[in-house]
């Protein structure tokens, strides 16, 4: 398992209901062969006070995304993206981009059904949506445009 090292900053996709479409900083801790240990980032156990940890199937792992993109690309209309709120990052497009210092998103599926949310979110809380793939033993990440809600 050469692609994930215990300490490297990934994220876990939520893959249960009230998750869908949404991603979770966390830390590796240990590395096997079908499954990660990580100690989330901002998920804290109630009764306990600390971080949560949990051993994650691979399937469920992404890398951390880049920081940036492109530093120059300015969110609009369409652009698939990922909003930081409710401690991770959740996946939505963006339908209005005519506020100050605000981008109105649209997510489609948040609750896994078929549930629709709009929200406002400022510049910061907002990230392009990336997809990741293994090209050897790293990763690359493009950008992918989506179409509109319905």
């Amino acid at each position: 398992m050469d692609l994930y090292k215990v300490g490297m900053r990934v994220e876990v996709v939520g893959n249960s209901d009230g998750f869908w479409n949404s991603y979770y900083g966390a830390k590796v801790l240990r590395v096997d062969q079908t499954k990660l240990r990580v100690r989330y980032e901002q998920i804290v156990d109630e009764d306990y006070g600390k971080y949560n940890v949990e051993d994650v199937d691979l399937k469920h792992i992404r890398p951390y995304p880049p920081e940036s993109f492109d530093i120059n690309y300015r969110l609009t209309v369409g652009d698939d993206v990922e909003v930081y709120d409710r401690d991770g990052w959740w996946r939505g497009e963006v339908v209005f981009d005519e506020l100050d210092d605000e981008l109105m998103v649209y997510f489609s599926y948040m609750a896994g059904d078929d549930t629709e949310e709009f929200g406002t979110f400022p510049y910061d809380d907002v990230r392009i949506h990336q997809e990741v793939k293994q090209v050897g033993k790293g990763f690359a990440w493009s950008h992918v445009k989506v179409a509109g809600p319905k």
